[in-house]
């Protein structure tokens, strides 16, 4: 224990740019070296304890920062992400082309609008102009018995484009009996020898069944 009472550990310890930590392990005793050292350990293991500590704690500290990093990390993305997307909305709302296609909009709105009343003012007109004029026929029976006349020319018309003659006109021919006049349909009810007559679109022939 003496030896660290002396002179030239004293003054080492004194020069050393390395901290130095005394730990004779004497408690109650005191040296030379326990004054001139940066700082006085009770025992060795008391010494490597306080040499120790800060490395251990310094570790701990620098894991523990590293999850807090993370964690401050995390929530100014989410709150960054959060003022974006409201930046963005409010962007959106108030971006001119926004105002233009509502106005868009409104105007594809009034113009349906507009037409729907378009069409049902014009049905409702229409419904009025019928009336007015089957009054106006009712009040005009010349104007009346001409419509119905050309109605009934229409339906004449029509009539003799569905007739015989025009079928004939379009070279087809009706065959009937010779006798009886009644219109033959089916060859195999013809006898040979049976008296024919087809008639034509102009003129008629006579003929005999073979």
């Amino acid at each position: 224990m003496w030896a660290f009472n002396e002179e030239p550990v004293a003054r080492a310890i004194f020069e050393s740019k390395i901290p130095v930590v005394s730990a004779v392990g004497h408690e109650i005793d005191f040296t030379i070296a326990d004054f001139v050292a940066d700082f006085r350990a009770a025992t060795p293991s008391a010494a490597a304890e306080i040499i120790t500590e800060g490395v251990f704690a310094s570790r701990e500290f620098i894991g523990d920062a590293l999850d807090l990093m993370q964690l401050r990390v995390r929530r100014r993305l989410v709150n960054e992400t959060e003022n974006l997307a409201s930046l963005t909305g409010r962007f959106a709302r108030l971006h001119p082309r926004r105002k233009l296609d509502d106005a868009w909009q409104r105007l594809d709105d009034l113009q349906s609008g507009l037409l729907c009343g378009l069409k049902t003012a014009a049905r409702s007109r229409g419904v009025v102009l019928q009336n007015l004029a089957g009054r106006f026929l009712r009040a005009q029976p010349s104007l009346a018995l001409k419509t119905r006349r050309e109605h009934l020319r229409q339906l004449e018309k029509r009539l003799n484009s569905l007739g015989p003659e025009q079928v004939l006109a379009r070279g087809y021919s009706i065959t009937t009996d010779a006798t009886t006049g009644k219109v033959l349909r089916d060859a195999k009810k013809i006898k040979p020898g049976q008296k024919l007559k087809t008639r034509l679109a102009q003129g008629e022939i006579k003929s005999a069944a073979e």
